[in-house]
């Protein structure tokens, strides 16, 4: 298949319009967040229906002056949509807080106790939290006024360090802040193991709301429109790990972690290596990675849904493998990116809609991009950064949250190597919301980088290198709620038995982060609280596909004012940046080696494929 075009299925990424005569002019259209999605890609929604609303007398509301700003506010805009309901100052019948069985309960405030990004510390019991509320521990907590006056109606008058901006916490001093103002910057602490963004039921810090007589729902965290992603390091199911499942039961190495996935909305898992039906591991260190088709039960055992296809050995046994790996998944109803049945497939962006969460993610093997071994036909995603870099800005700007996971670089050490933090940082700075590396044997440190949640390397999951150093690993949890990240949780593992994760102990894991701490000082100093960059309006979109084992850069300018049809094409060999006018035009990033006919019958191929582009009009220059 090497050296051949083969696209599969033609996918339509935009609905375009021709305009009439062929010209590489004009301006790109600026009307990029009105584009339909970028590329075909299985959705998943669930909507919460509005509460209906009844018929009753017209009544006079109004707010408790304990009730926070943010809630008053809400309360007010939805009697704004009511006739029966009325929002005035001063009325005798308020919102107010209240106690949880109350009758006219309409809702909640939720509140979130947070610590520093490393603490080791992820629950706290009751009575520890009502002692640090008191003042009676050695932790002290930092709130807003606001913070306190509500939460002082629940849990009486309290000791608390005045808040004004961004808390500044560390090992001896913690803050409260509305749930709903969480970000990745902080790490959440339970109480009595309820998290404020998991919990069904009423928590310490979960302030119930009266309104008597109105059928309204006040809340700043609804549970029905949050979303949980799960991700985790590099799975191998192969050589030892293999002979452990062989001997002990295939779902065997889940016993001890499968109850911190169950009940996640989706959980990821970066699975390296194919299934071959004719697969007989023997254990041995040197041989080839393959998994038998029994061994897929585990990842259902932890209830996969989706699969990362960017690992660096799942081209092992052959291409045929890698697909019979994709039917596999496809039978169960799982959907996978950063690789696929061919480039098209490997590099578009899996899109996900669920709980009023719009959730992109995107991934790409590095190392085989830069050694030139990706072929076009069932292969890992190659490597554009530059594509990657401009798919981020475009599913914000059609408000999606981008996740980007790359196969990096290996190194055996903690630290980090330079280029993997440079390229990471960077995709941050595009605006990613998360960005994760799925290739570190040796687990990496993770920071928070322009507001980004950035994992240098989550480590080995479901791996036979449970050695001291490789055998430590951090499988997240993102919490996702109107359309944002609000926090990110950690489920910290040790390898035993060459491939069976378990939960670390207090006392691994406080030295687990001490050693990731250790790894993270030694980087450029991040700034968590910074903003994505602005990136000028580019005249073309960055676009690649492989012809052979060569990466041909594109640049594509698409025309404006699109509908469905197909339009002309002009590619200009000779420009240095595409410039769209009645017709798509697409330039040259990057001279590459073969040239000719061949070069321009390969640009056509791929816009005919990936565009709505009539071949019959194409113009070479």
């Amino acid at each position: 298949m090497a050296g051949a075009l083969h696209w599969g299925v033609s996918l339509r990424w935009w609905t375009l319009v021709a305009f009439g005569a062929v010209a590489c002019r004009g301006k790109a259209s600026p009307d990029t967040a009105a584009r339909p999605p970028i590329a075909r890609a299985m959705v998943a929604t669930v909507a919460s229906p509005p509460p209906a609303a009844t018929a009753s007398a017209p009544r006079n509301y109004g707010c408790d002056p304990s009730v926070p700003a943010a809630a008053c506010a809400s309360f007010r805009s939805i009697l704004a949509k009511r006739r029966d309901l009325h929002f005035v100052e001063g009325a005798p019948t308020k919102l107010a807080p209240c106690a949880r069985d109350a009758p006219g309960r309409v809702g909640e405030w939720r509140y979130s106790l947070i610590a520093p990004l490393y603490s080791p510390i992820q629950d706290e019991a009751r009575d520890g939290f009502l002692a640090m509320w008191r003042g009676e521990a050695n932790i002290r907590l930092a709130m807003t006024p606001e913070t306190h006056a509500m939460l002082a109606t629940q849990l009486g008058a309290g000791a608390s360090q005045p808040l004004d901006g961004h808390p500044v916490l560390s090992s001896q001093a913690w803050a409260i802040v509305p749930a709903d103002e969480l970000v990745p910057q902080w790490s959440v602490v339970a109480i009595d193991h309820e998290h404020p963004l998991a919990a069904a039921r009423d928590g310490v810090l979960t302030v119930a709301l009266c309104a008597e007589g109105a059928d309204v729902a006040v809340r700043n965290i609804d549970p029905a429109q949050i979303t949980t992603l799960a991700m985790t390091g590099v799975t191998a199911m192969a050589r030892f790990t293999a002979k452990l499942m062989d001997k002990k039961g295939t779902t065997y190495p889940a016993r001890d972690v499968a109850s911190w996935f169950a009940g996640i909305d989706f959980v990821h898992v970066s699975n390296e290596v194919s299934f071959v039906p004719a697969c007989a591991p023997k254990g041995d260190p040197t041989e080839p990675f393959c998994s038998k088709d029994s061994y897929i039960e585990l990842l259902e055992a932890i209830h996969t849904n989706i699969l990362e296809l960017d690992g660096s050995h799942l081209a092992d046994f052959g291409r045929e493998t890698f697909a019979h790996t994709l039917d596999m998944y496809d039978a169960r109803g799982w959907q996978h990116f950063g690789g696929g049945r061919d480039q098209l497939d490997a590099t578009k962006p899996l899109l996900l809609e669920h709980h009023g969460n719009k959730i992109a993610l995107i991934g790409c093997n590095m190392p085989h991009s830069t050694s030139q071994t990706i072929r076009n036909g069932p292969d890992v995603g190659y490597c554009d950064m530059q594509r990657v870099d401009w798919q981020i800005r475009d599913l914000k700007k059609r408000g999606y949250v981008p996740i980007v996971s790359i196969q990096h670089e290996e190194v055996y050490k903690h630290d980090p190597p330079e280029d993997l933090v440079d390229d990471f940082r960077k995709l941050a700075s595009a605006g990613a919301a998360v960005v994760f590396g799925s290739q570190a044997h040796w687990a990496h440190p993770f920071e928070v980088y322009a507001g980004a949640y950035v994992h240098y390397g989550a480590g080995n999951f479901f791996f036979d290198q449970s050695w001291a150093e490789a055998r430590d690993a951090t499988a997240d949890r993102f919490y996702f709620h109107g359309n944002r990240l609000l926090t990110v949780g950690h489920l910290f593992t040790r390898l035993e038995e060459a491939g069976r994760p378990r939960p670390m102990t207090e006392t691994e894991r406080a030295g687990f982060l001490t050693t990731l701490q250790v790894a993270l000082d030694k980087l450029p100093k991040a700034d968590p609280w910074g903003v994505p960059r602005q990136a000028p309006s580019a005249p073309g979109n960055p676009d690649s596909f492989l012809l052979g084992k060569e990466a041909i850069l594109l640049g594509v300018a698409l025309p404006e004012g699109f509908v469905d049809q197909h339009f002309p094409l002009v590619i200009d060999l000779h420009a240095k940046a595409a410039t769209a006018g009645q017709s798509l035009c697409v330039t040259l990033r990057k001279s590459p080696k073969v040239a000719g006919k061949r070069l321009t019958t390969a640009i056509t191929s791929f816009m005919v494929a990936k565009y709505a582009v009539d071949p019959a009009r194409v113009t070479v220059r």
